[in-house]
């Protein structure tokens, strides 16, 4: 708005007040009050105090997944060639579900088998001099030679190394995790300390399975490099003992019952040493069942004894949830509350705490509850109740209606004569009751603030 308008408002304003102030016939009029109305007073809420049943609950959500749960690991490193299964497929008992890049071991395979069907037809011509007998030898020579040089080419020094590196990560990542729990330790006065402390602790436990995980893999990356060096060995002695093979072939001289037997014996030895091989680098199912969970892909690099495929029995199922060391500390086994489907209330049931880790040691931070829901569907969530502490019979109040000031408790109660403050003392307190033990009796109104 400019000057010039304001300026003319006020003109008109200061004329209507003249002409209330001045009536035609020249005589001043008397001002007259005008009431003002007040708006009334905001009513305050007030509580009744009444008796029942006062209940801390401890809730929480799980899974509704198989009870009986397999995880399936390869025993030694590798990188994944095939999977087999999907999530929810249902297998019998040995499936193959994945395997490991293993043609080098096939190849090897092919060799020794033929080396040991070599080593039985010498033993079952009897080792003569003859042309035929030639031949076998010169074969035999020529295999253990392509078996040596492929048992040389799959050195896996590398897995090694990454493993020892693996390992020295991992030692140092739990170093910085022990100083991370005691520096939280060492300060129980900060605001948020309790959290800290947790915090600081599963991130320890963390570190400690990444160790243990690390030093499991390392253990196997060099078990299985010095498996390679004697294997190399093996082959280099195949080779040295079929050149003499072929020399004592060439040269007319038979080798006598024991020697061949001795080749077969050896021959049978190597096909059952990759046989094992390649039996370690195949994924069975143990069990009949269904595919829960499969976390690998073709080509992902994988670490000896890391879930790679969880197989279940369907049925039963249960609720299962994972939490905080702290939380689980107020559970125990058998301890009985309700479970319903997220969002579902009218579905409520009975339900049991069947299983919780034994110790804050455990790597498993689960709890199991035991329930009956035939209509859930599997992978639902379900949220689980369960009693604390009860007291029944008691009085109560909302925690509304309960005023503090410098750690002191008390109620504004309305009485026949006007507004009272009355001390109370508190007992069980959860975040919709709180059980008044002193100061107030049963129906007592509460003004709230």
């Amino acid at each position: 708005m400019n000057l010039r308008i304001m300026l003319w408002l006020a003109l008109g304003f200061v004329t209507a007040a003249c002409g209330a102030a001045v009536n035609p016939t020249g005589q001043s009029i008397e001002p007259t009050s005008t009431p003002i109305p007040t708006a009334p007073a905001a009513a305050r809420p007030t509580f009744t105090v009444q008796r029942g049943t006062v209940q801390n609950v401890q809730e929480f959500t799980g899974r509704w997944l198989p009870r009986d749960q397999v995880e399936l690991s390869f025993e030694i490193n590798g990188t994944i060639r095939s999977v087999n299964v999907a999530r929810g497929d249902v297998v019998s008992a040995g499936t193959l579900l994945a395997d490991y890049q293993i043609q080098d071991l096939e190849d090897n395979l092919a060799s020794a088998q033929l080396n040991l069907d070599t080593a039985i037809l010498r033993l079952q011509s009897g080792g003569s001099g003859s042309e035929q007998a030639v031949t076998n030898a010169q074969v035999s020579l020529a295999n253990s030679r392509l078996s040596l040089e492929n048992t040389r080419n799959s050195a896996p020094w590398t897995q090694l190394e990454n493993a020892r590196i693996s390992l020295e990560n991992a030692q140092n990542d739990l170093e910085s995790a022990e100083r991370d729990y005691n520096e939280a330790l060492s300060a129980p006065d900060a605001s948020n300390a309790a959290d800290a402390v947790d915090n600081a602790y599963q991130a320890l436990l963390r570190a400690q399975n990444a160790v243990t995980t690390a030093q499991n893999n390392y253990f196997s990356a060099a078990q299985s490099y010095n498996s390679h060096v004697i294997s190399v060995q093996q082959a280099e002695n195949s080779v040295i003992q079929n050149e003499l093979d072929l020399q004592n072939a060439q040269a007319g001289g038979g080798e006598d019952s024991a020697e061949l037997l001795q080749s077969v014996n050896s021959a049978q030895l190597s096909v059952d040493q990759i046989r094992a091989e390649i039996a370690q680098s195949s994924l069975y199912a143990p069990i009949d069942g269904v595919v829960l969970e499969v976390v690998v892909t073709p080509g992902a690099a994988v670490s000896a004894f890391t879930t790679v495929i969880t197989l279940a029995i369907p049925e039963p199922q249960e609720a299962i949830a994972t939490l905080a060391f702290n939380d689980i500390q107020q559970l125990s086994v058998g301890q009985v509350g309700v479970c319903y489907p997220l969002n579902f209330e009218d579905q409520a049931v009975q339900c049991v705490i069947r299983q919780i880790p034994l110790s804050n040691r455990d790597a498993d931070q689960t709890v199991r509850v035991a329930a009956t829901l035939p209509t859930v569907q599997q992978g639902q969530v379900i949220n689980v109740e369960m009693p604390l502490e009860t007291r029944e019979n008691v009085l109560w109040l909302t925690p509304e209606a309960i005023r503090t000031f410098q750690n002191r408790s008390f109620v504004i109660v309305q009485t026949a004569n006007g507004e009272q403050i009355q001390d109370v003392q508190l007992g069980l307190e959860t975040d919709t009751r709180v059980e008044i033990l002193s100061g107030v009796t049963e129906g007592d109104v509460v003004i709230g603030p």
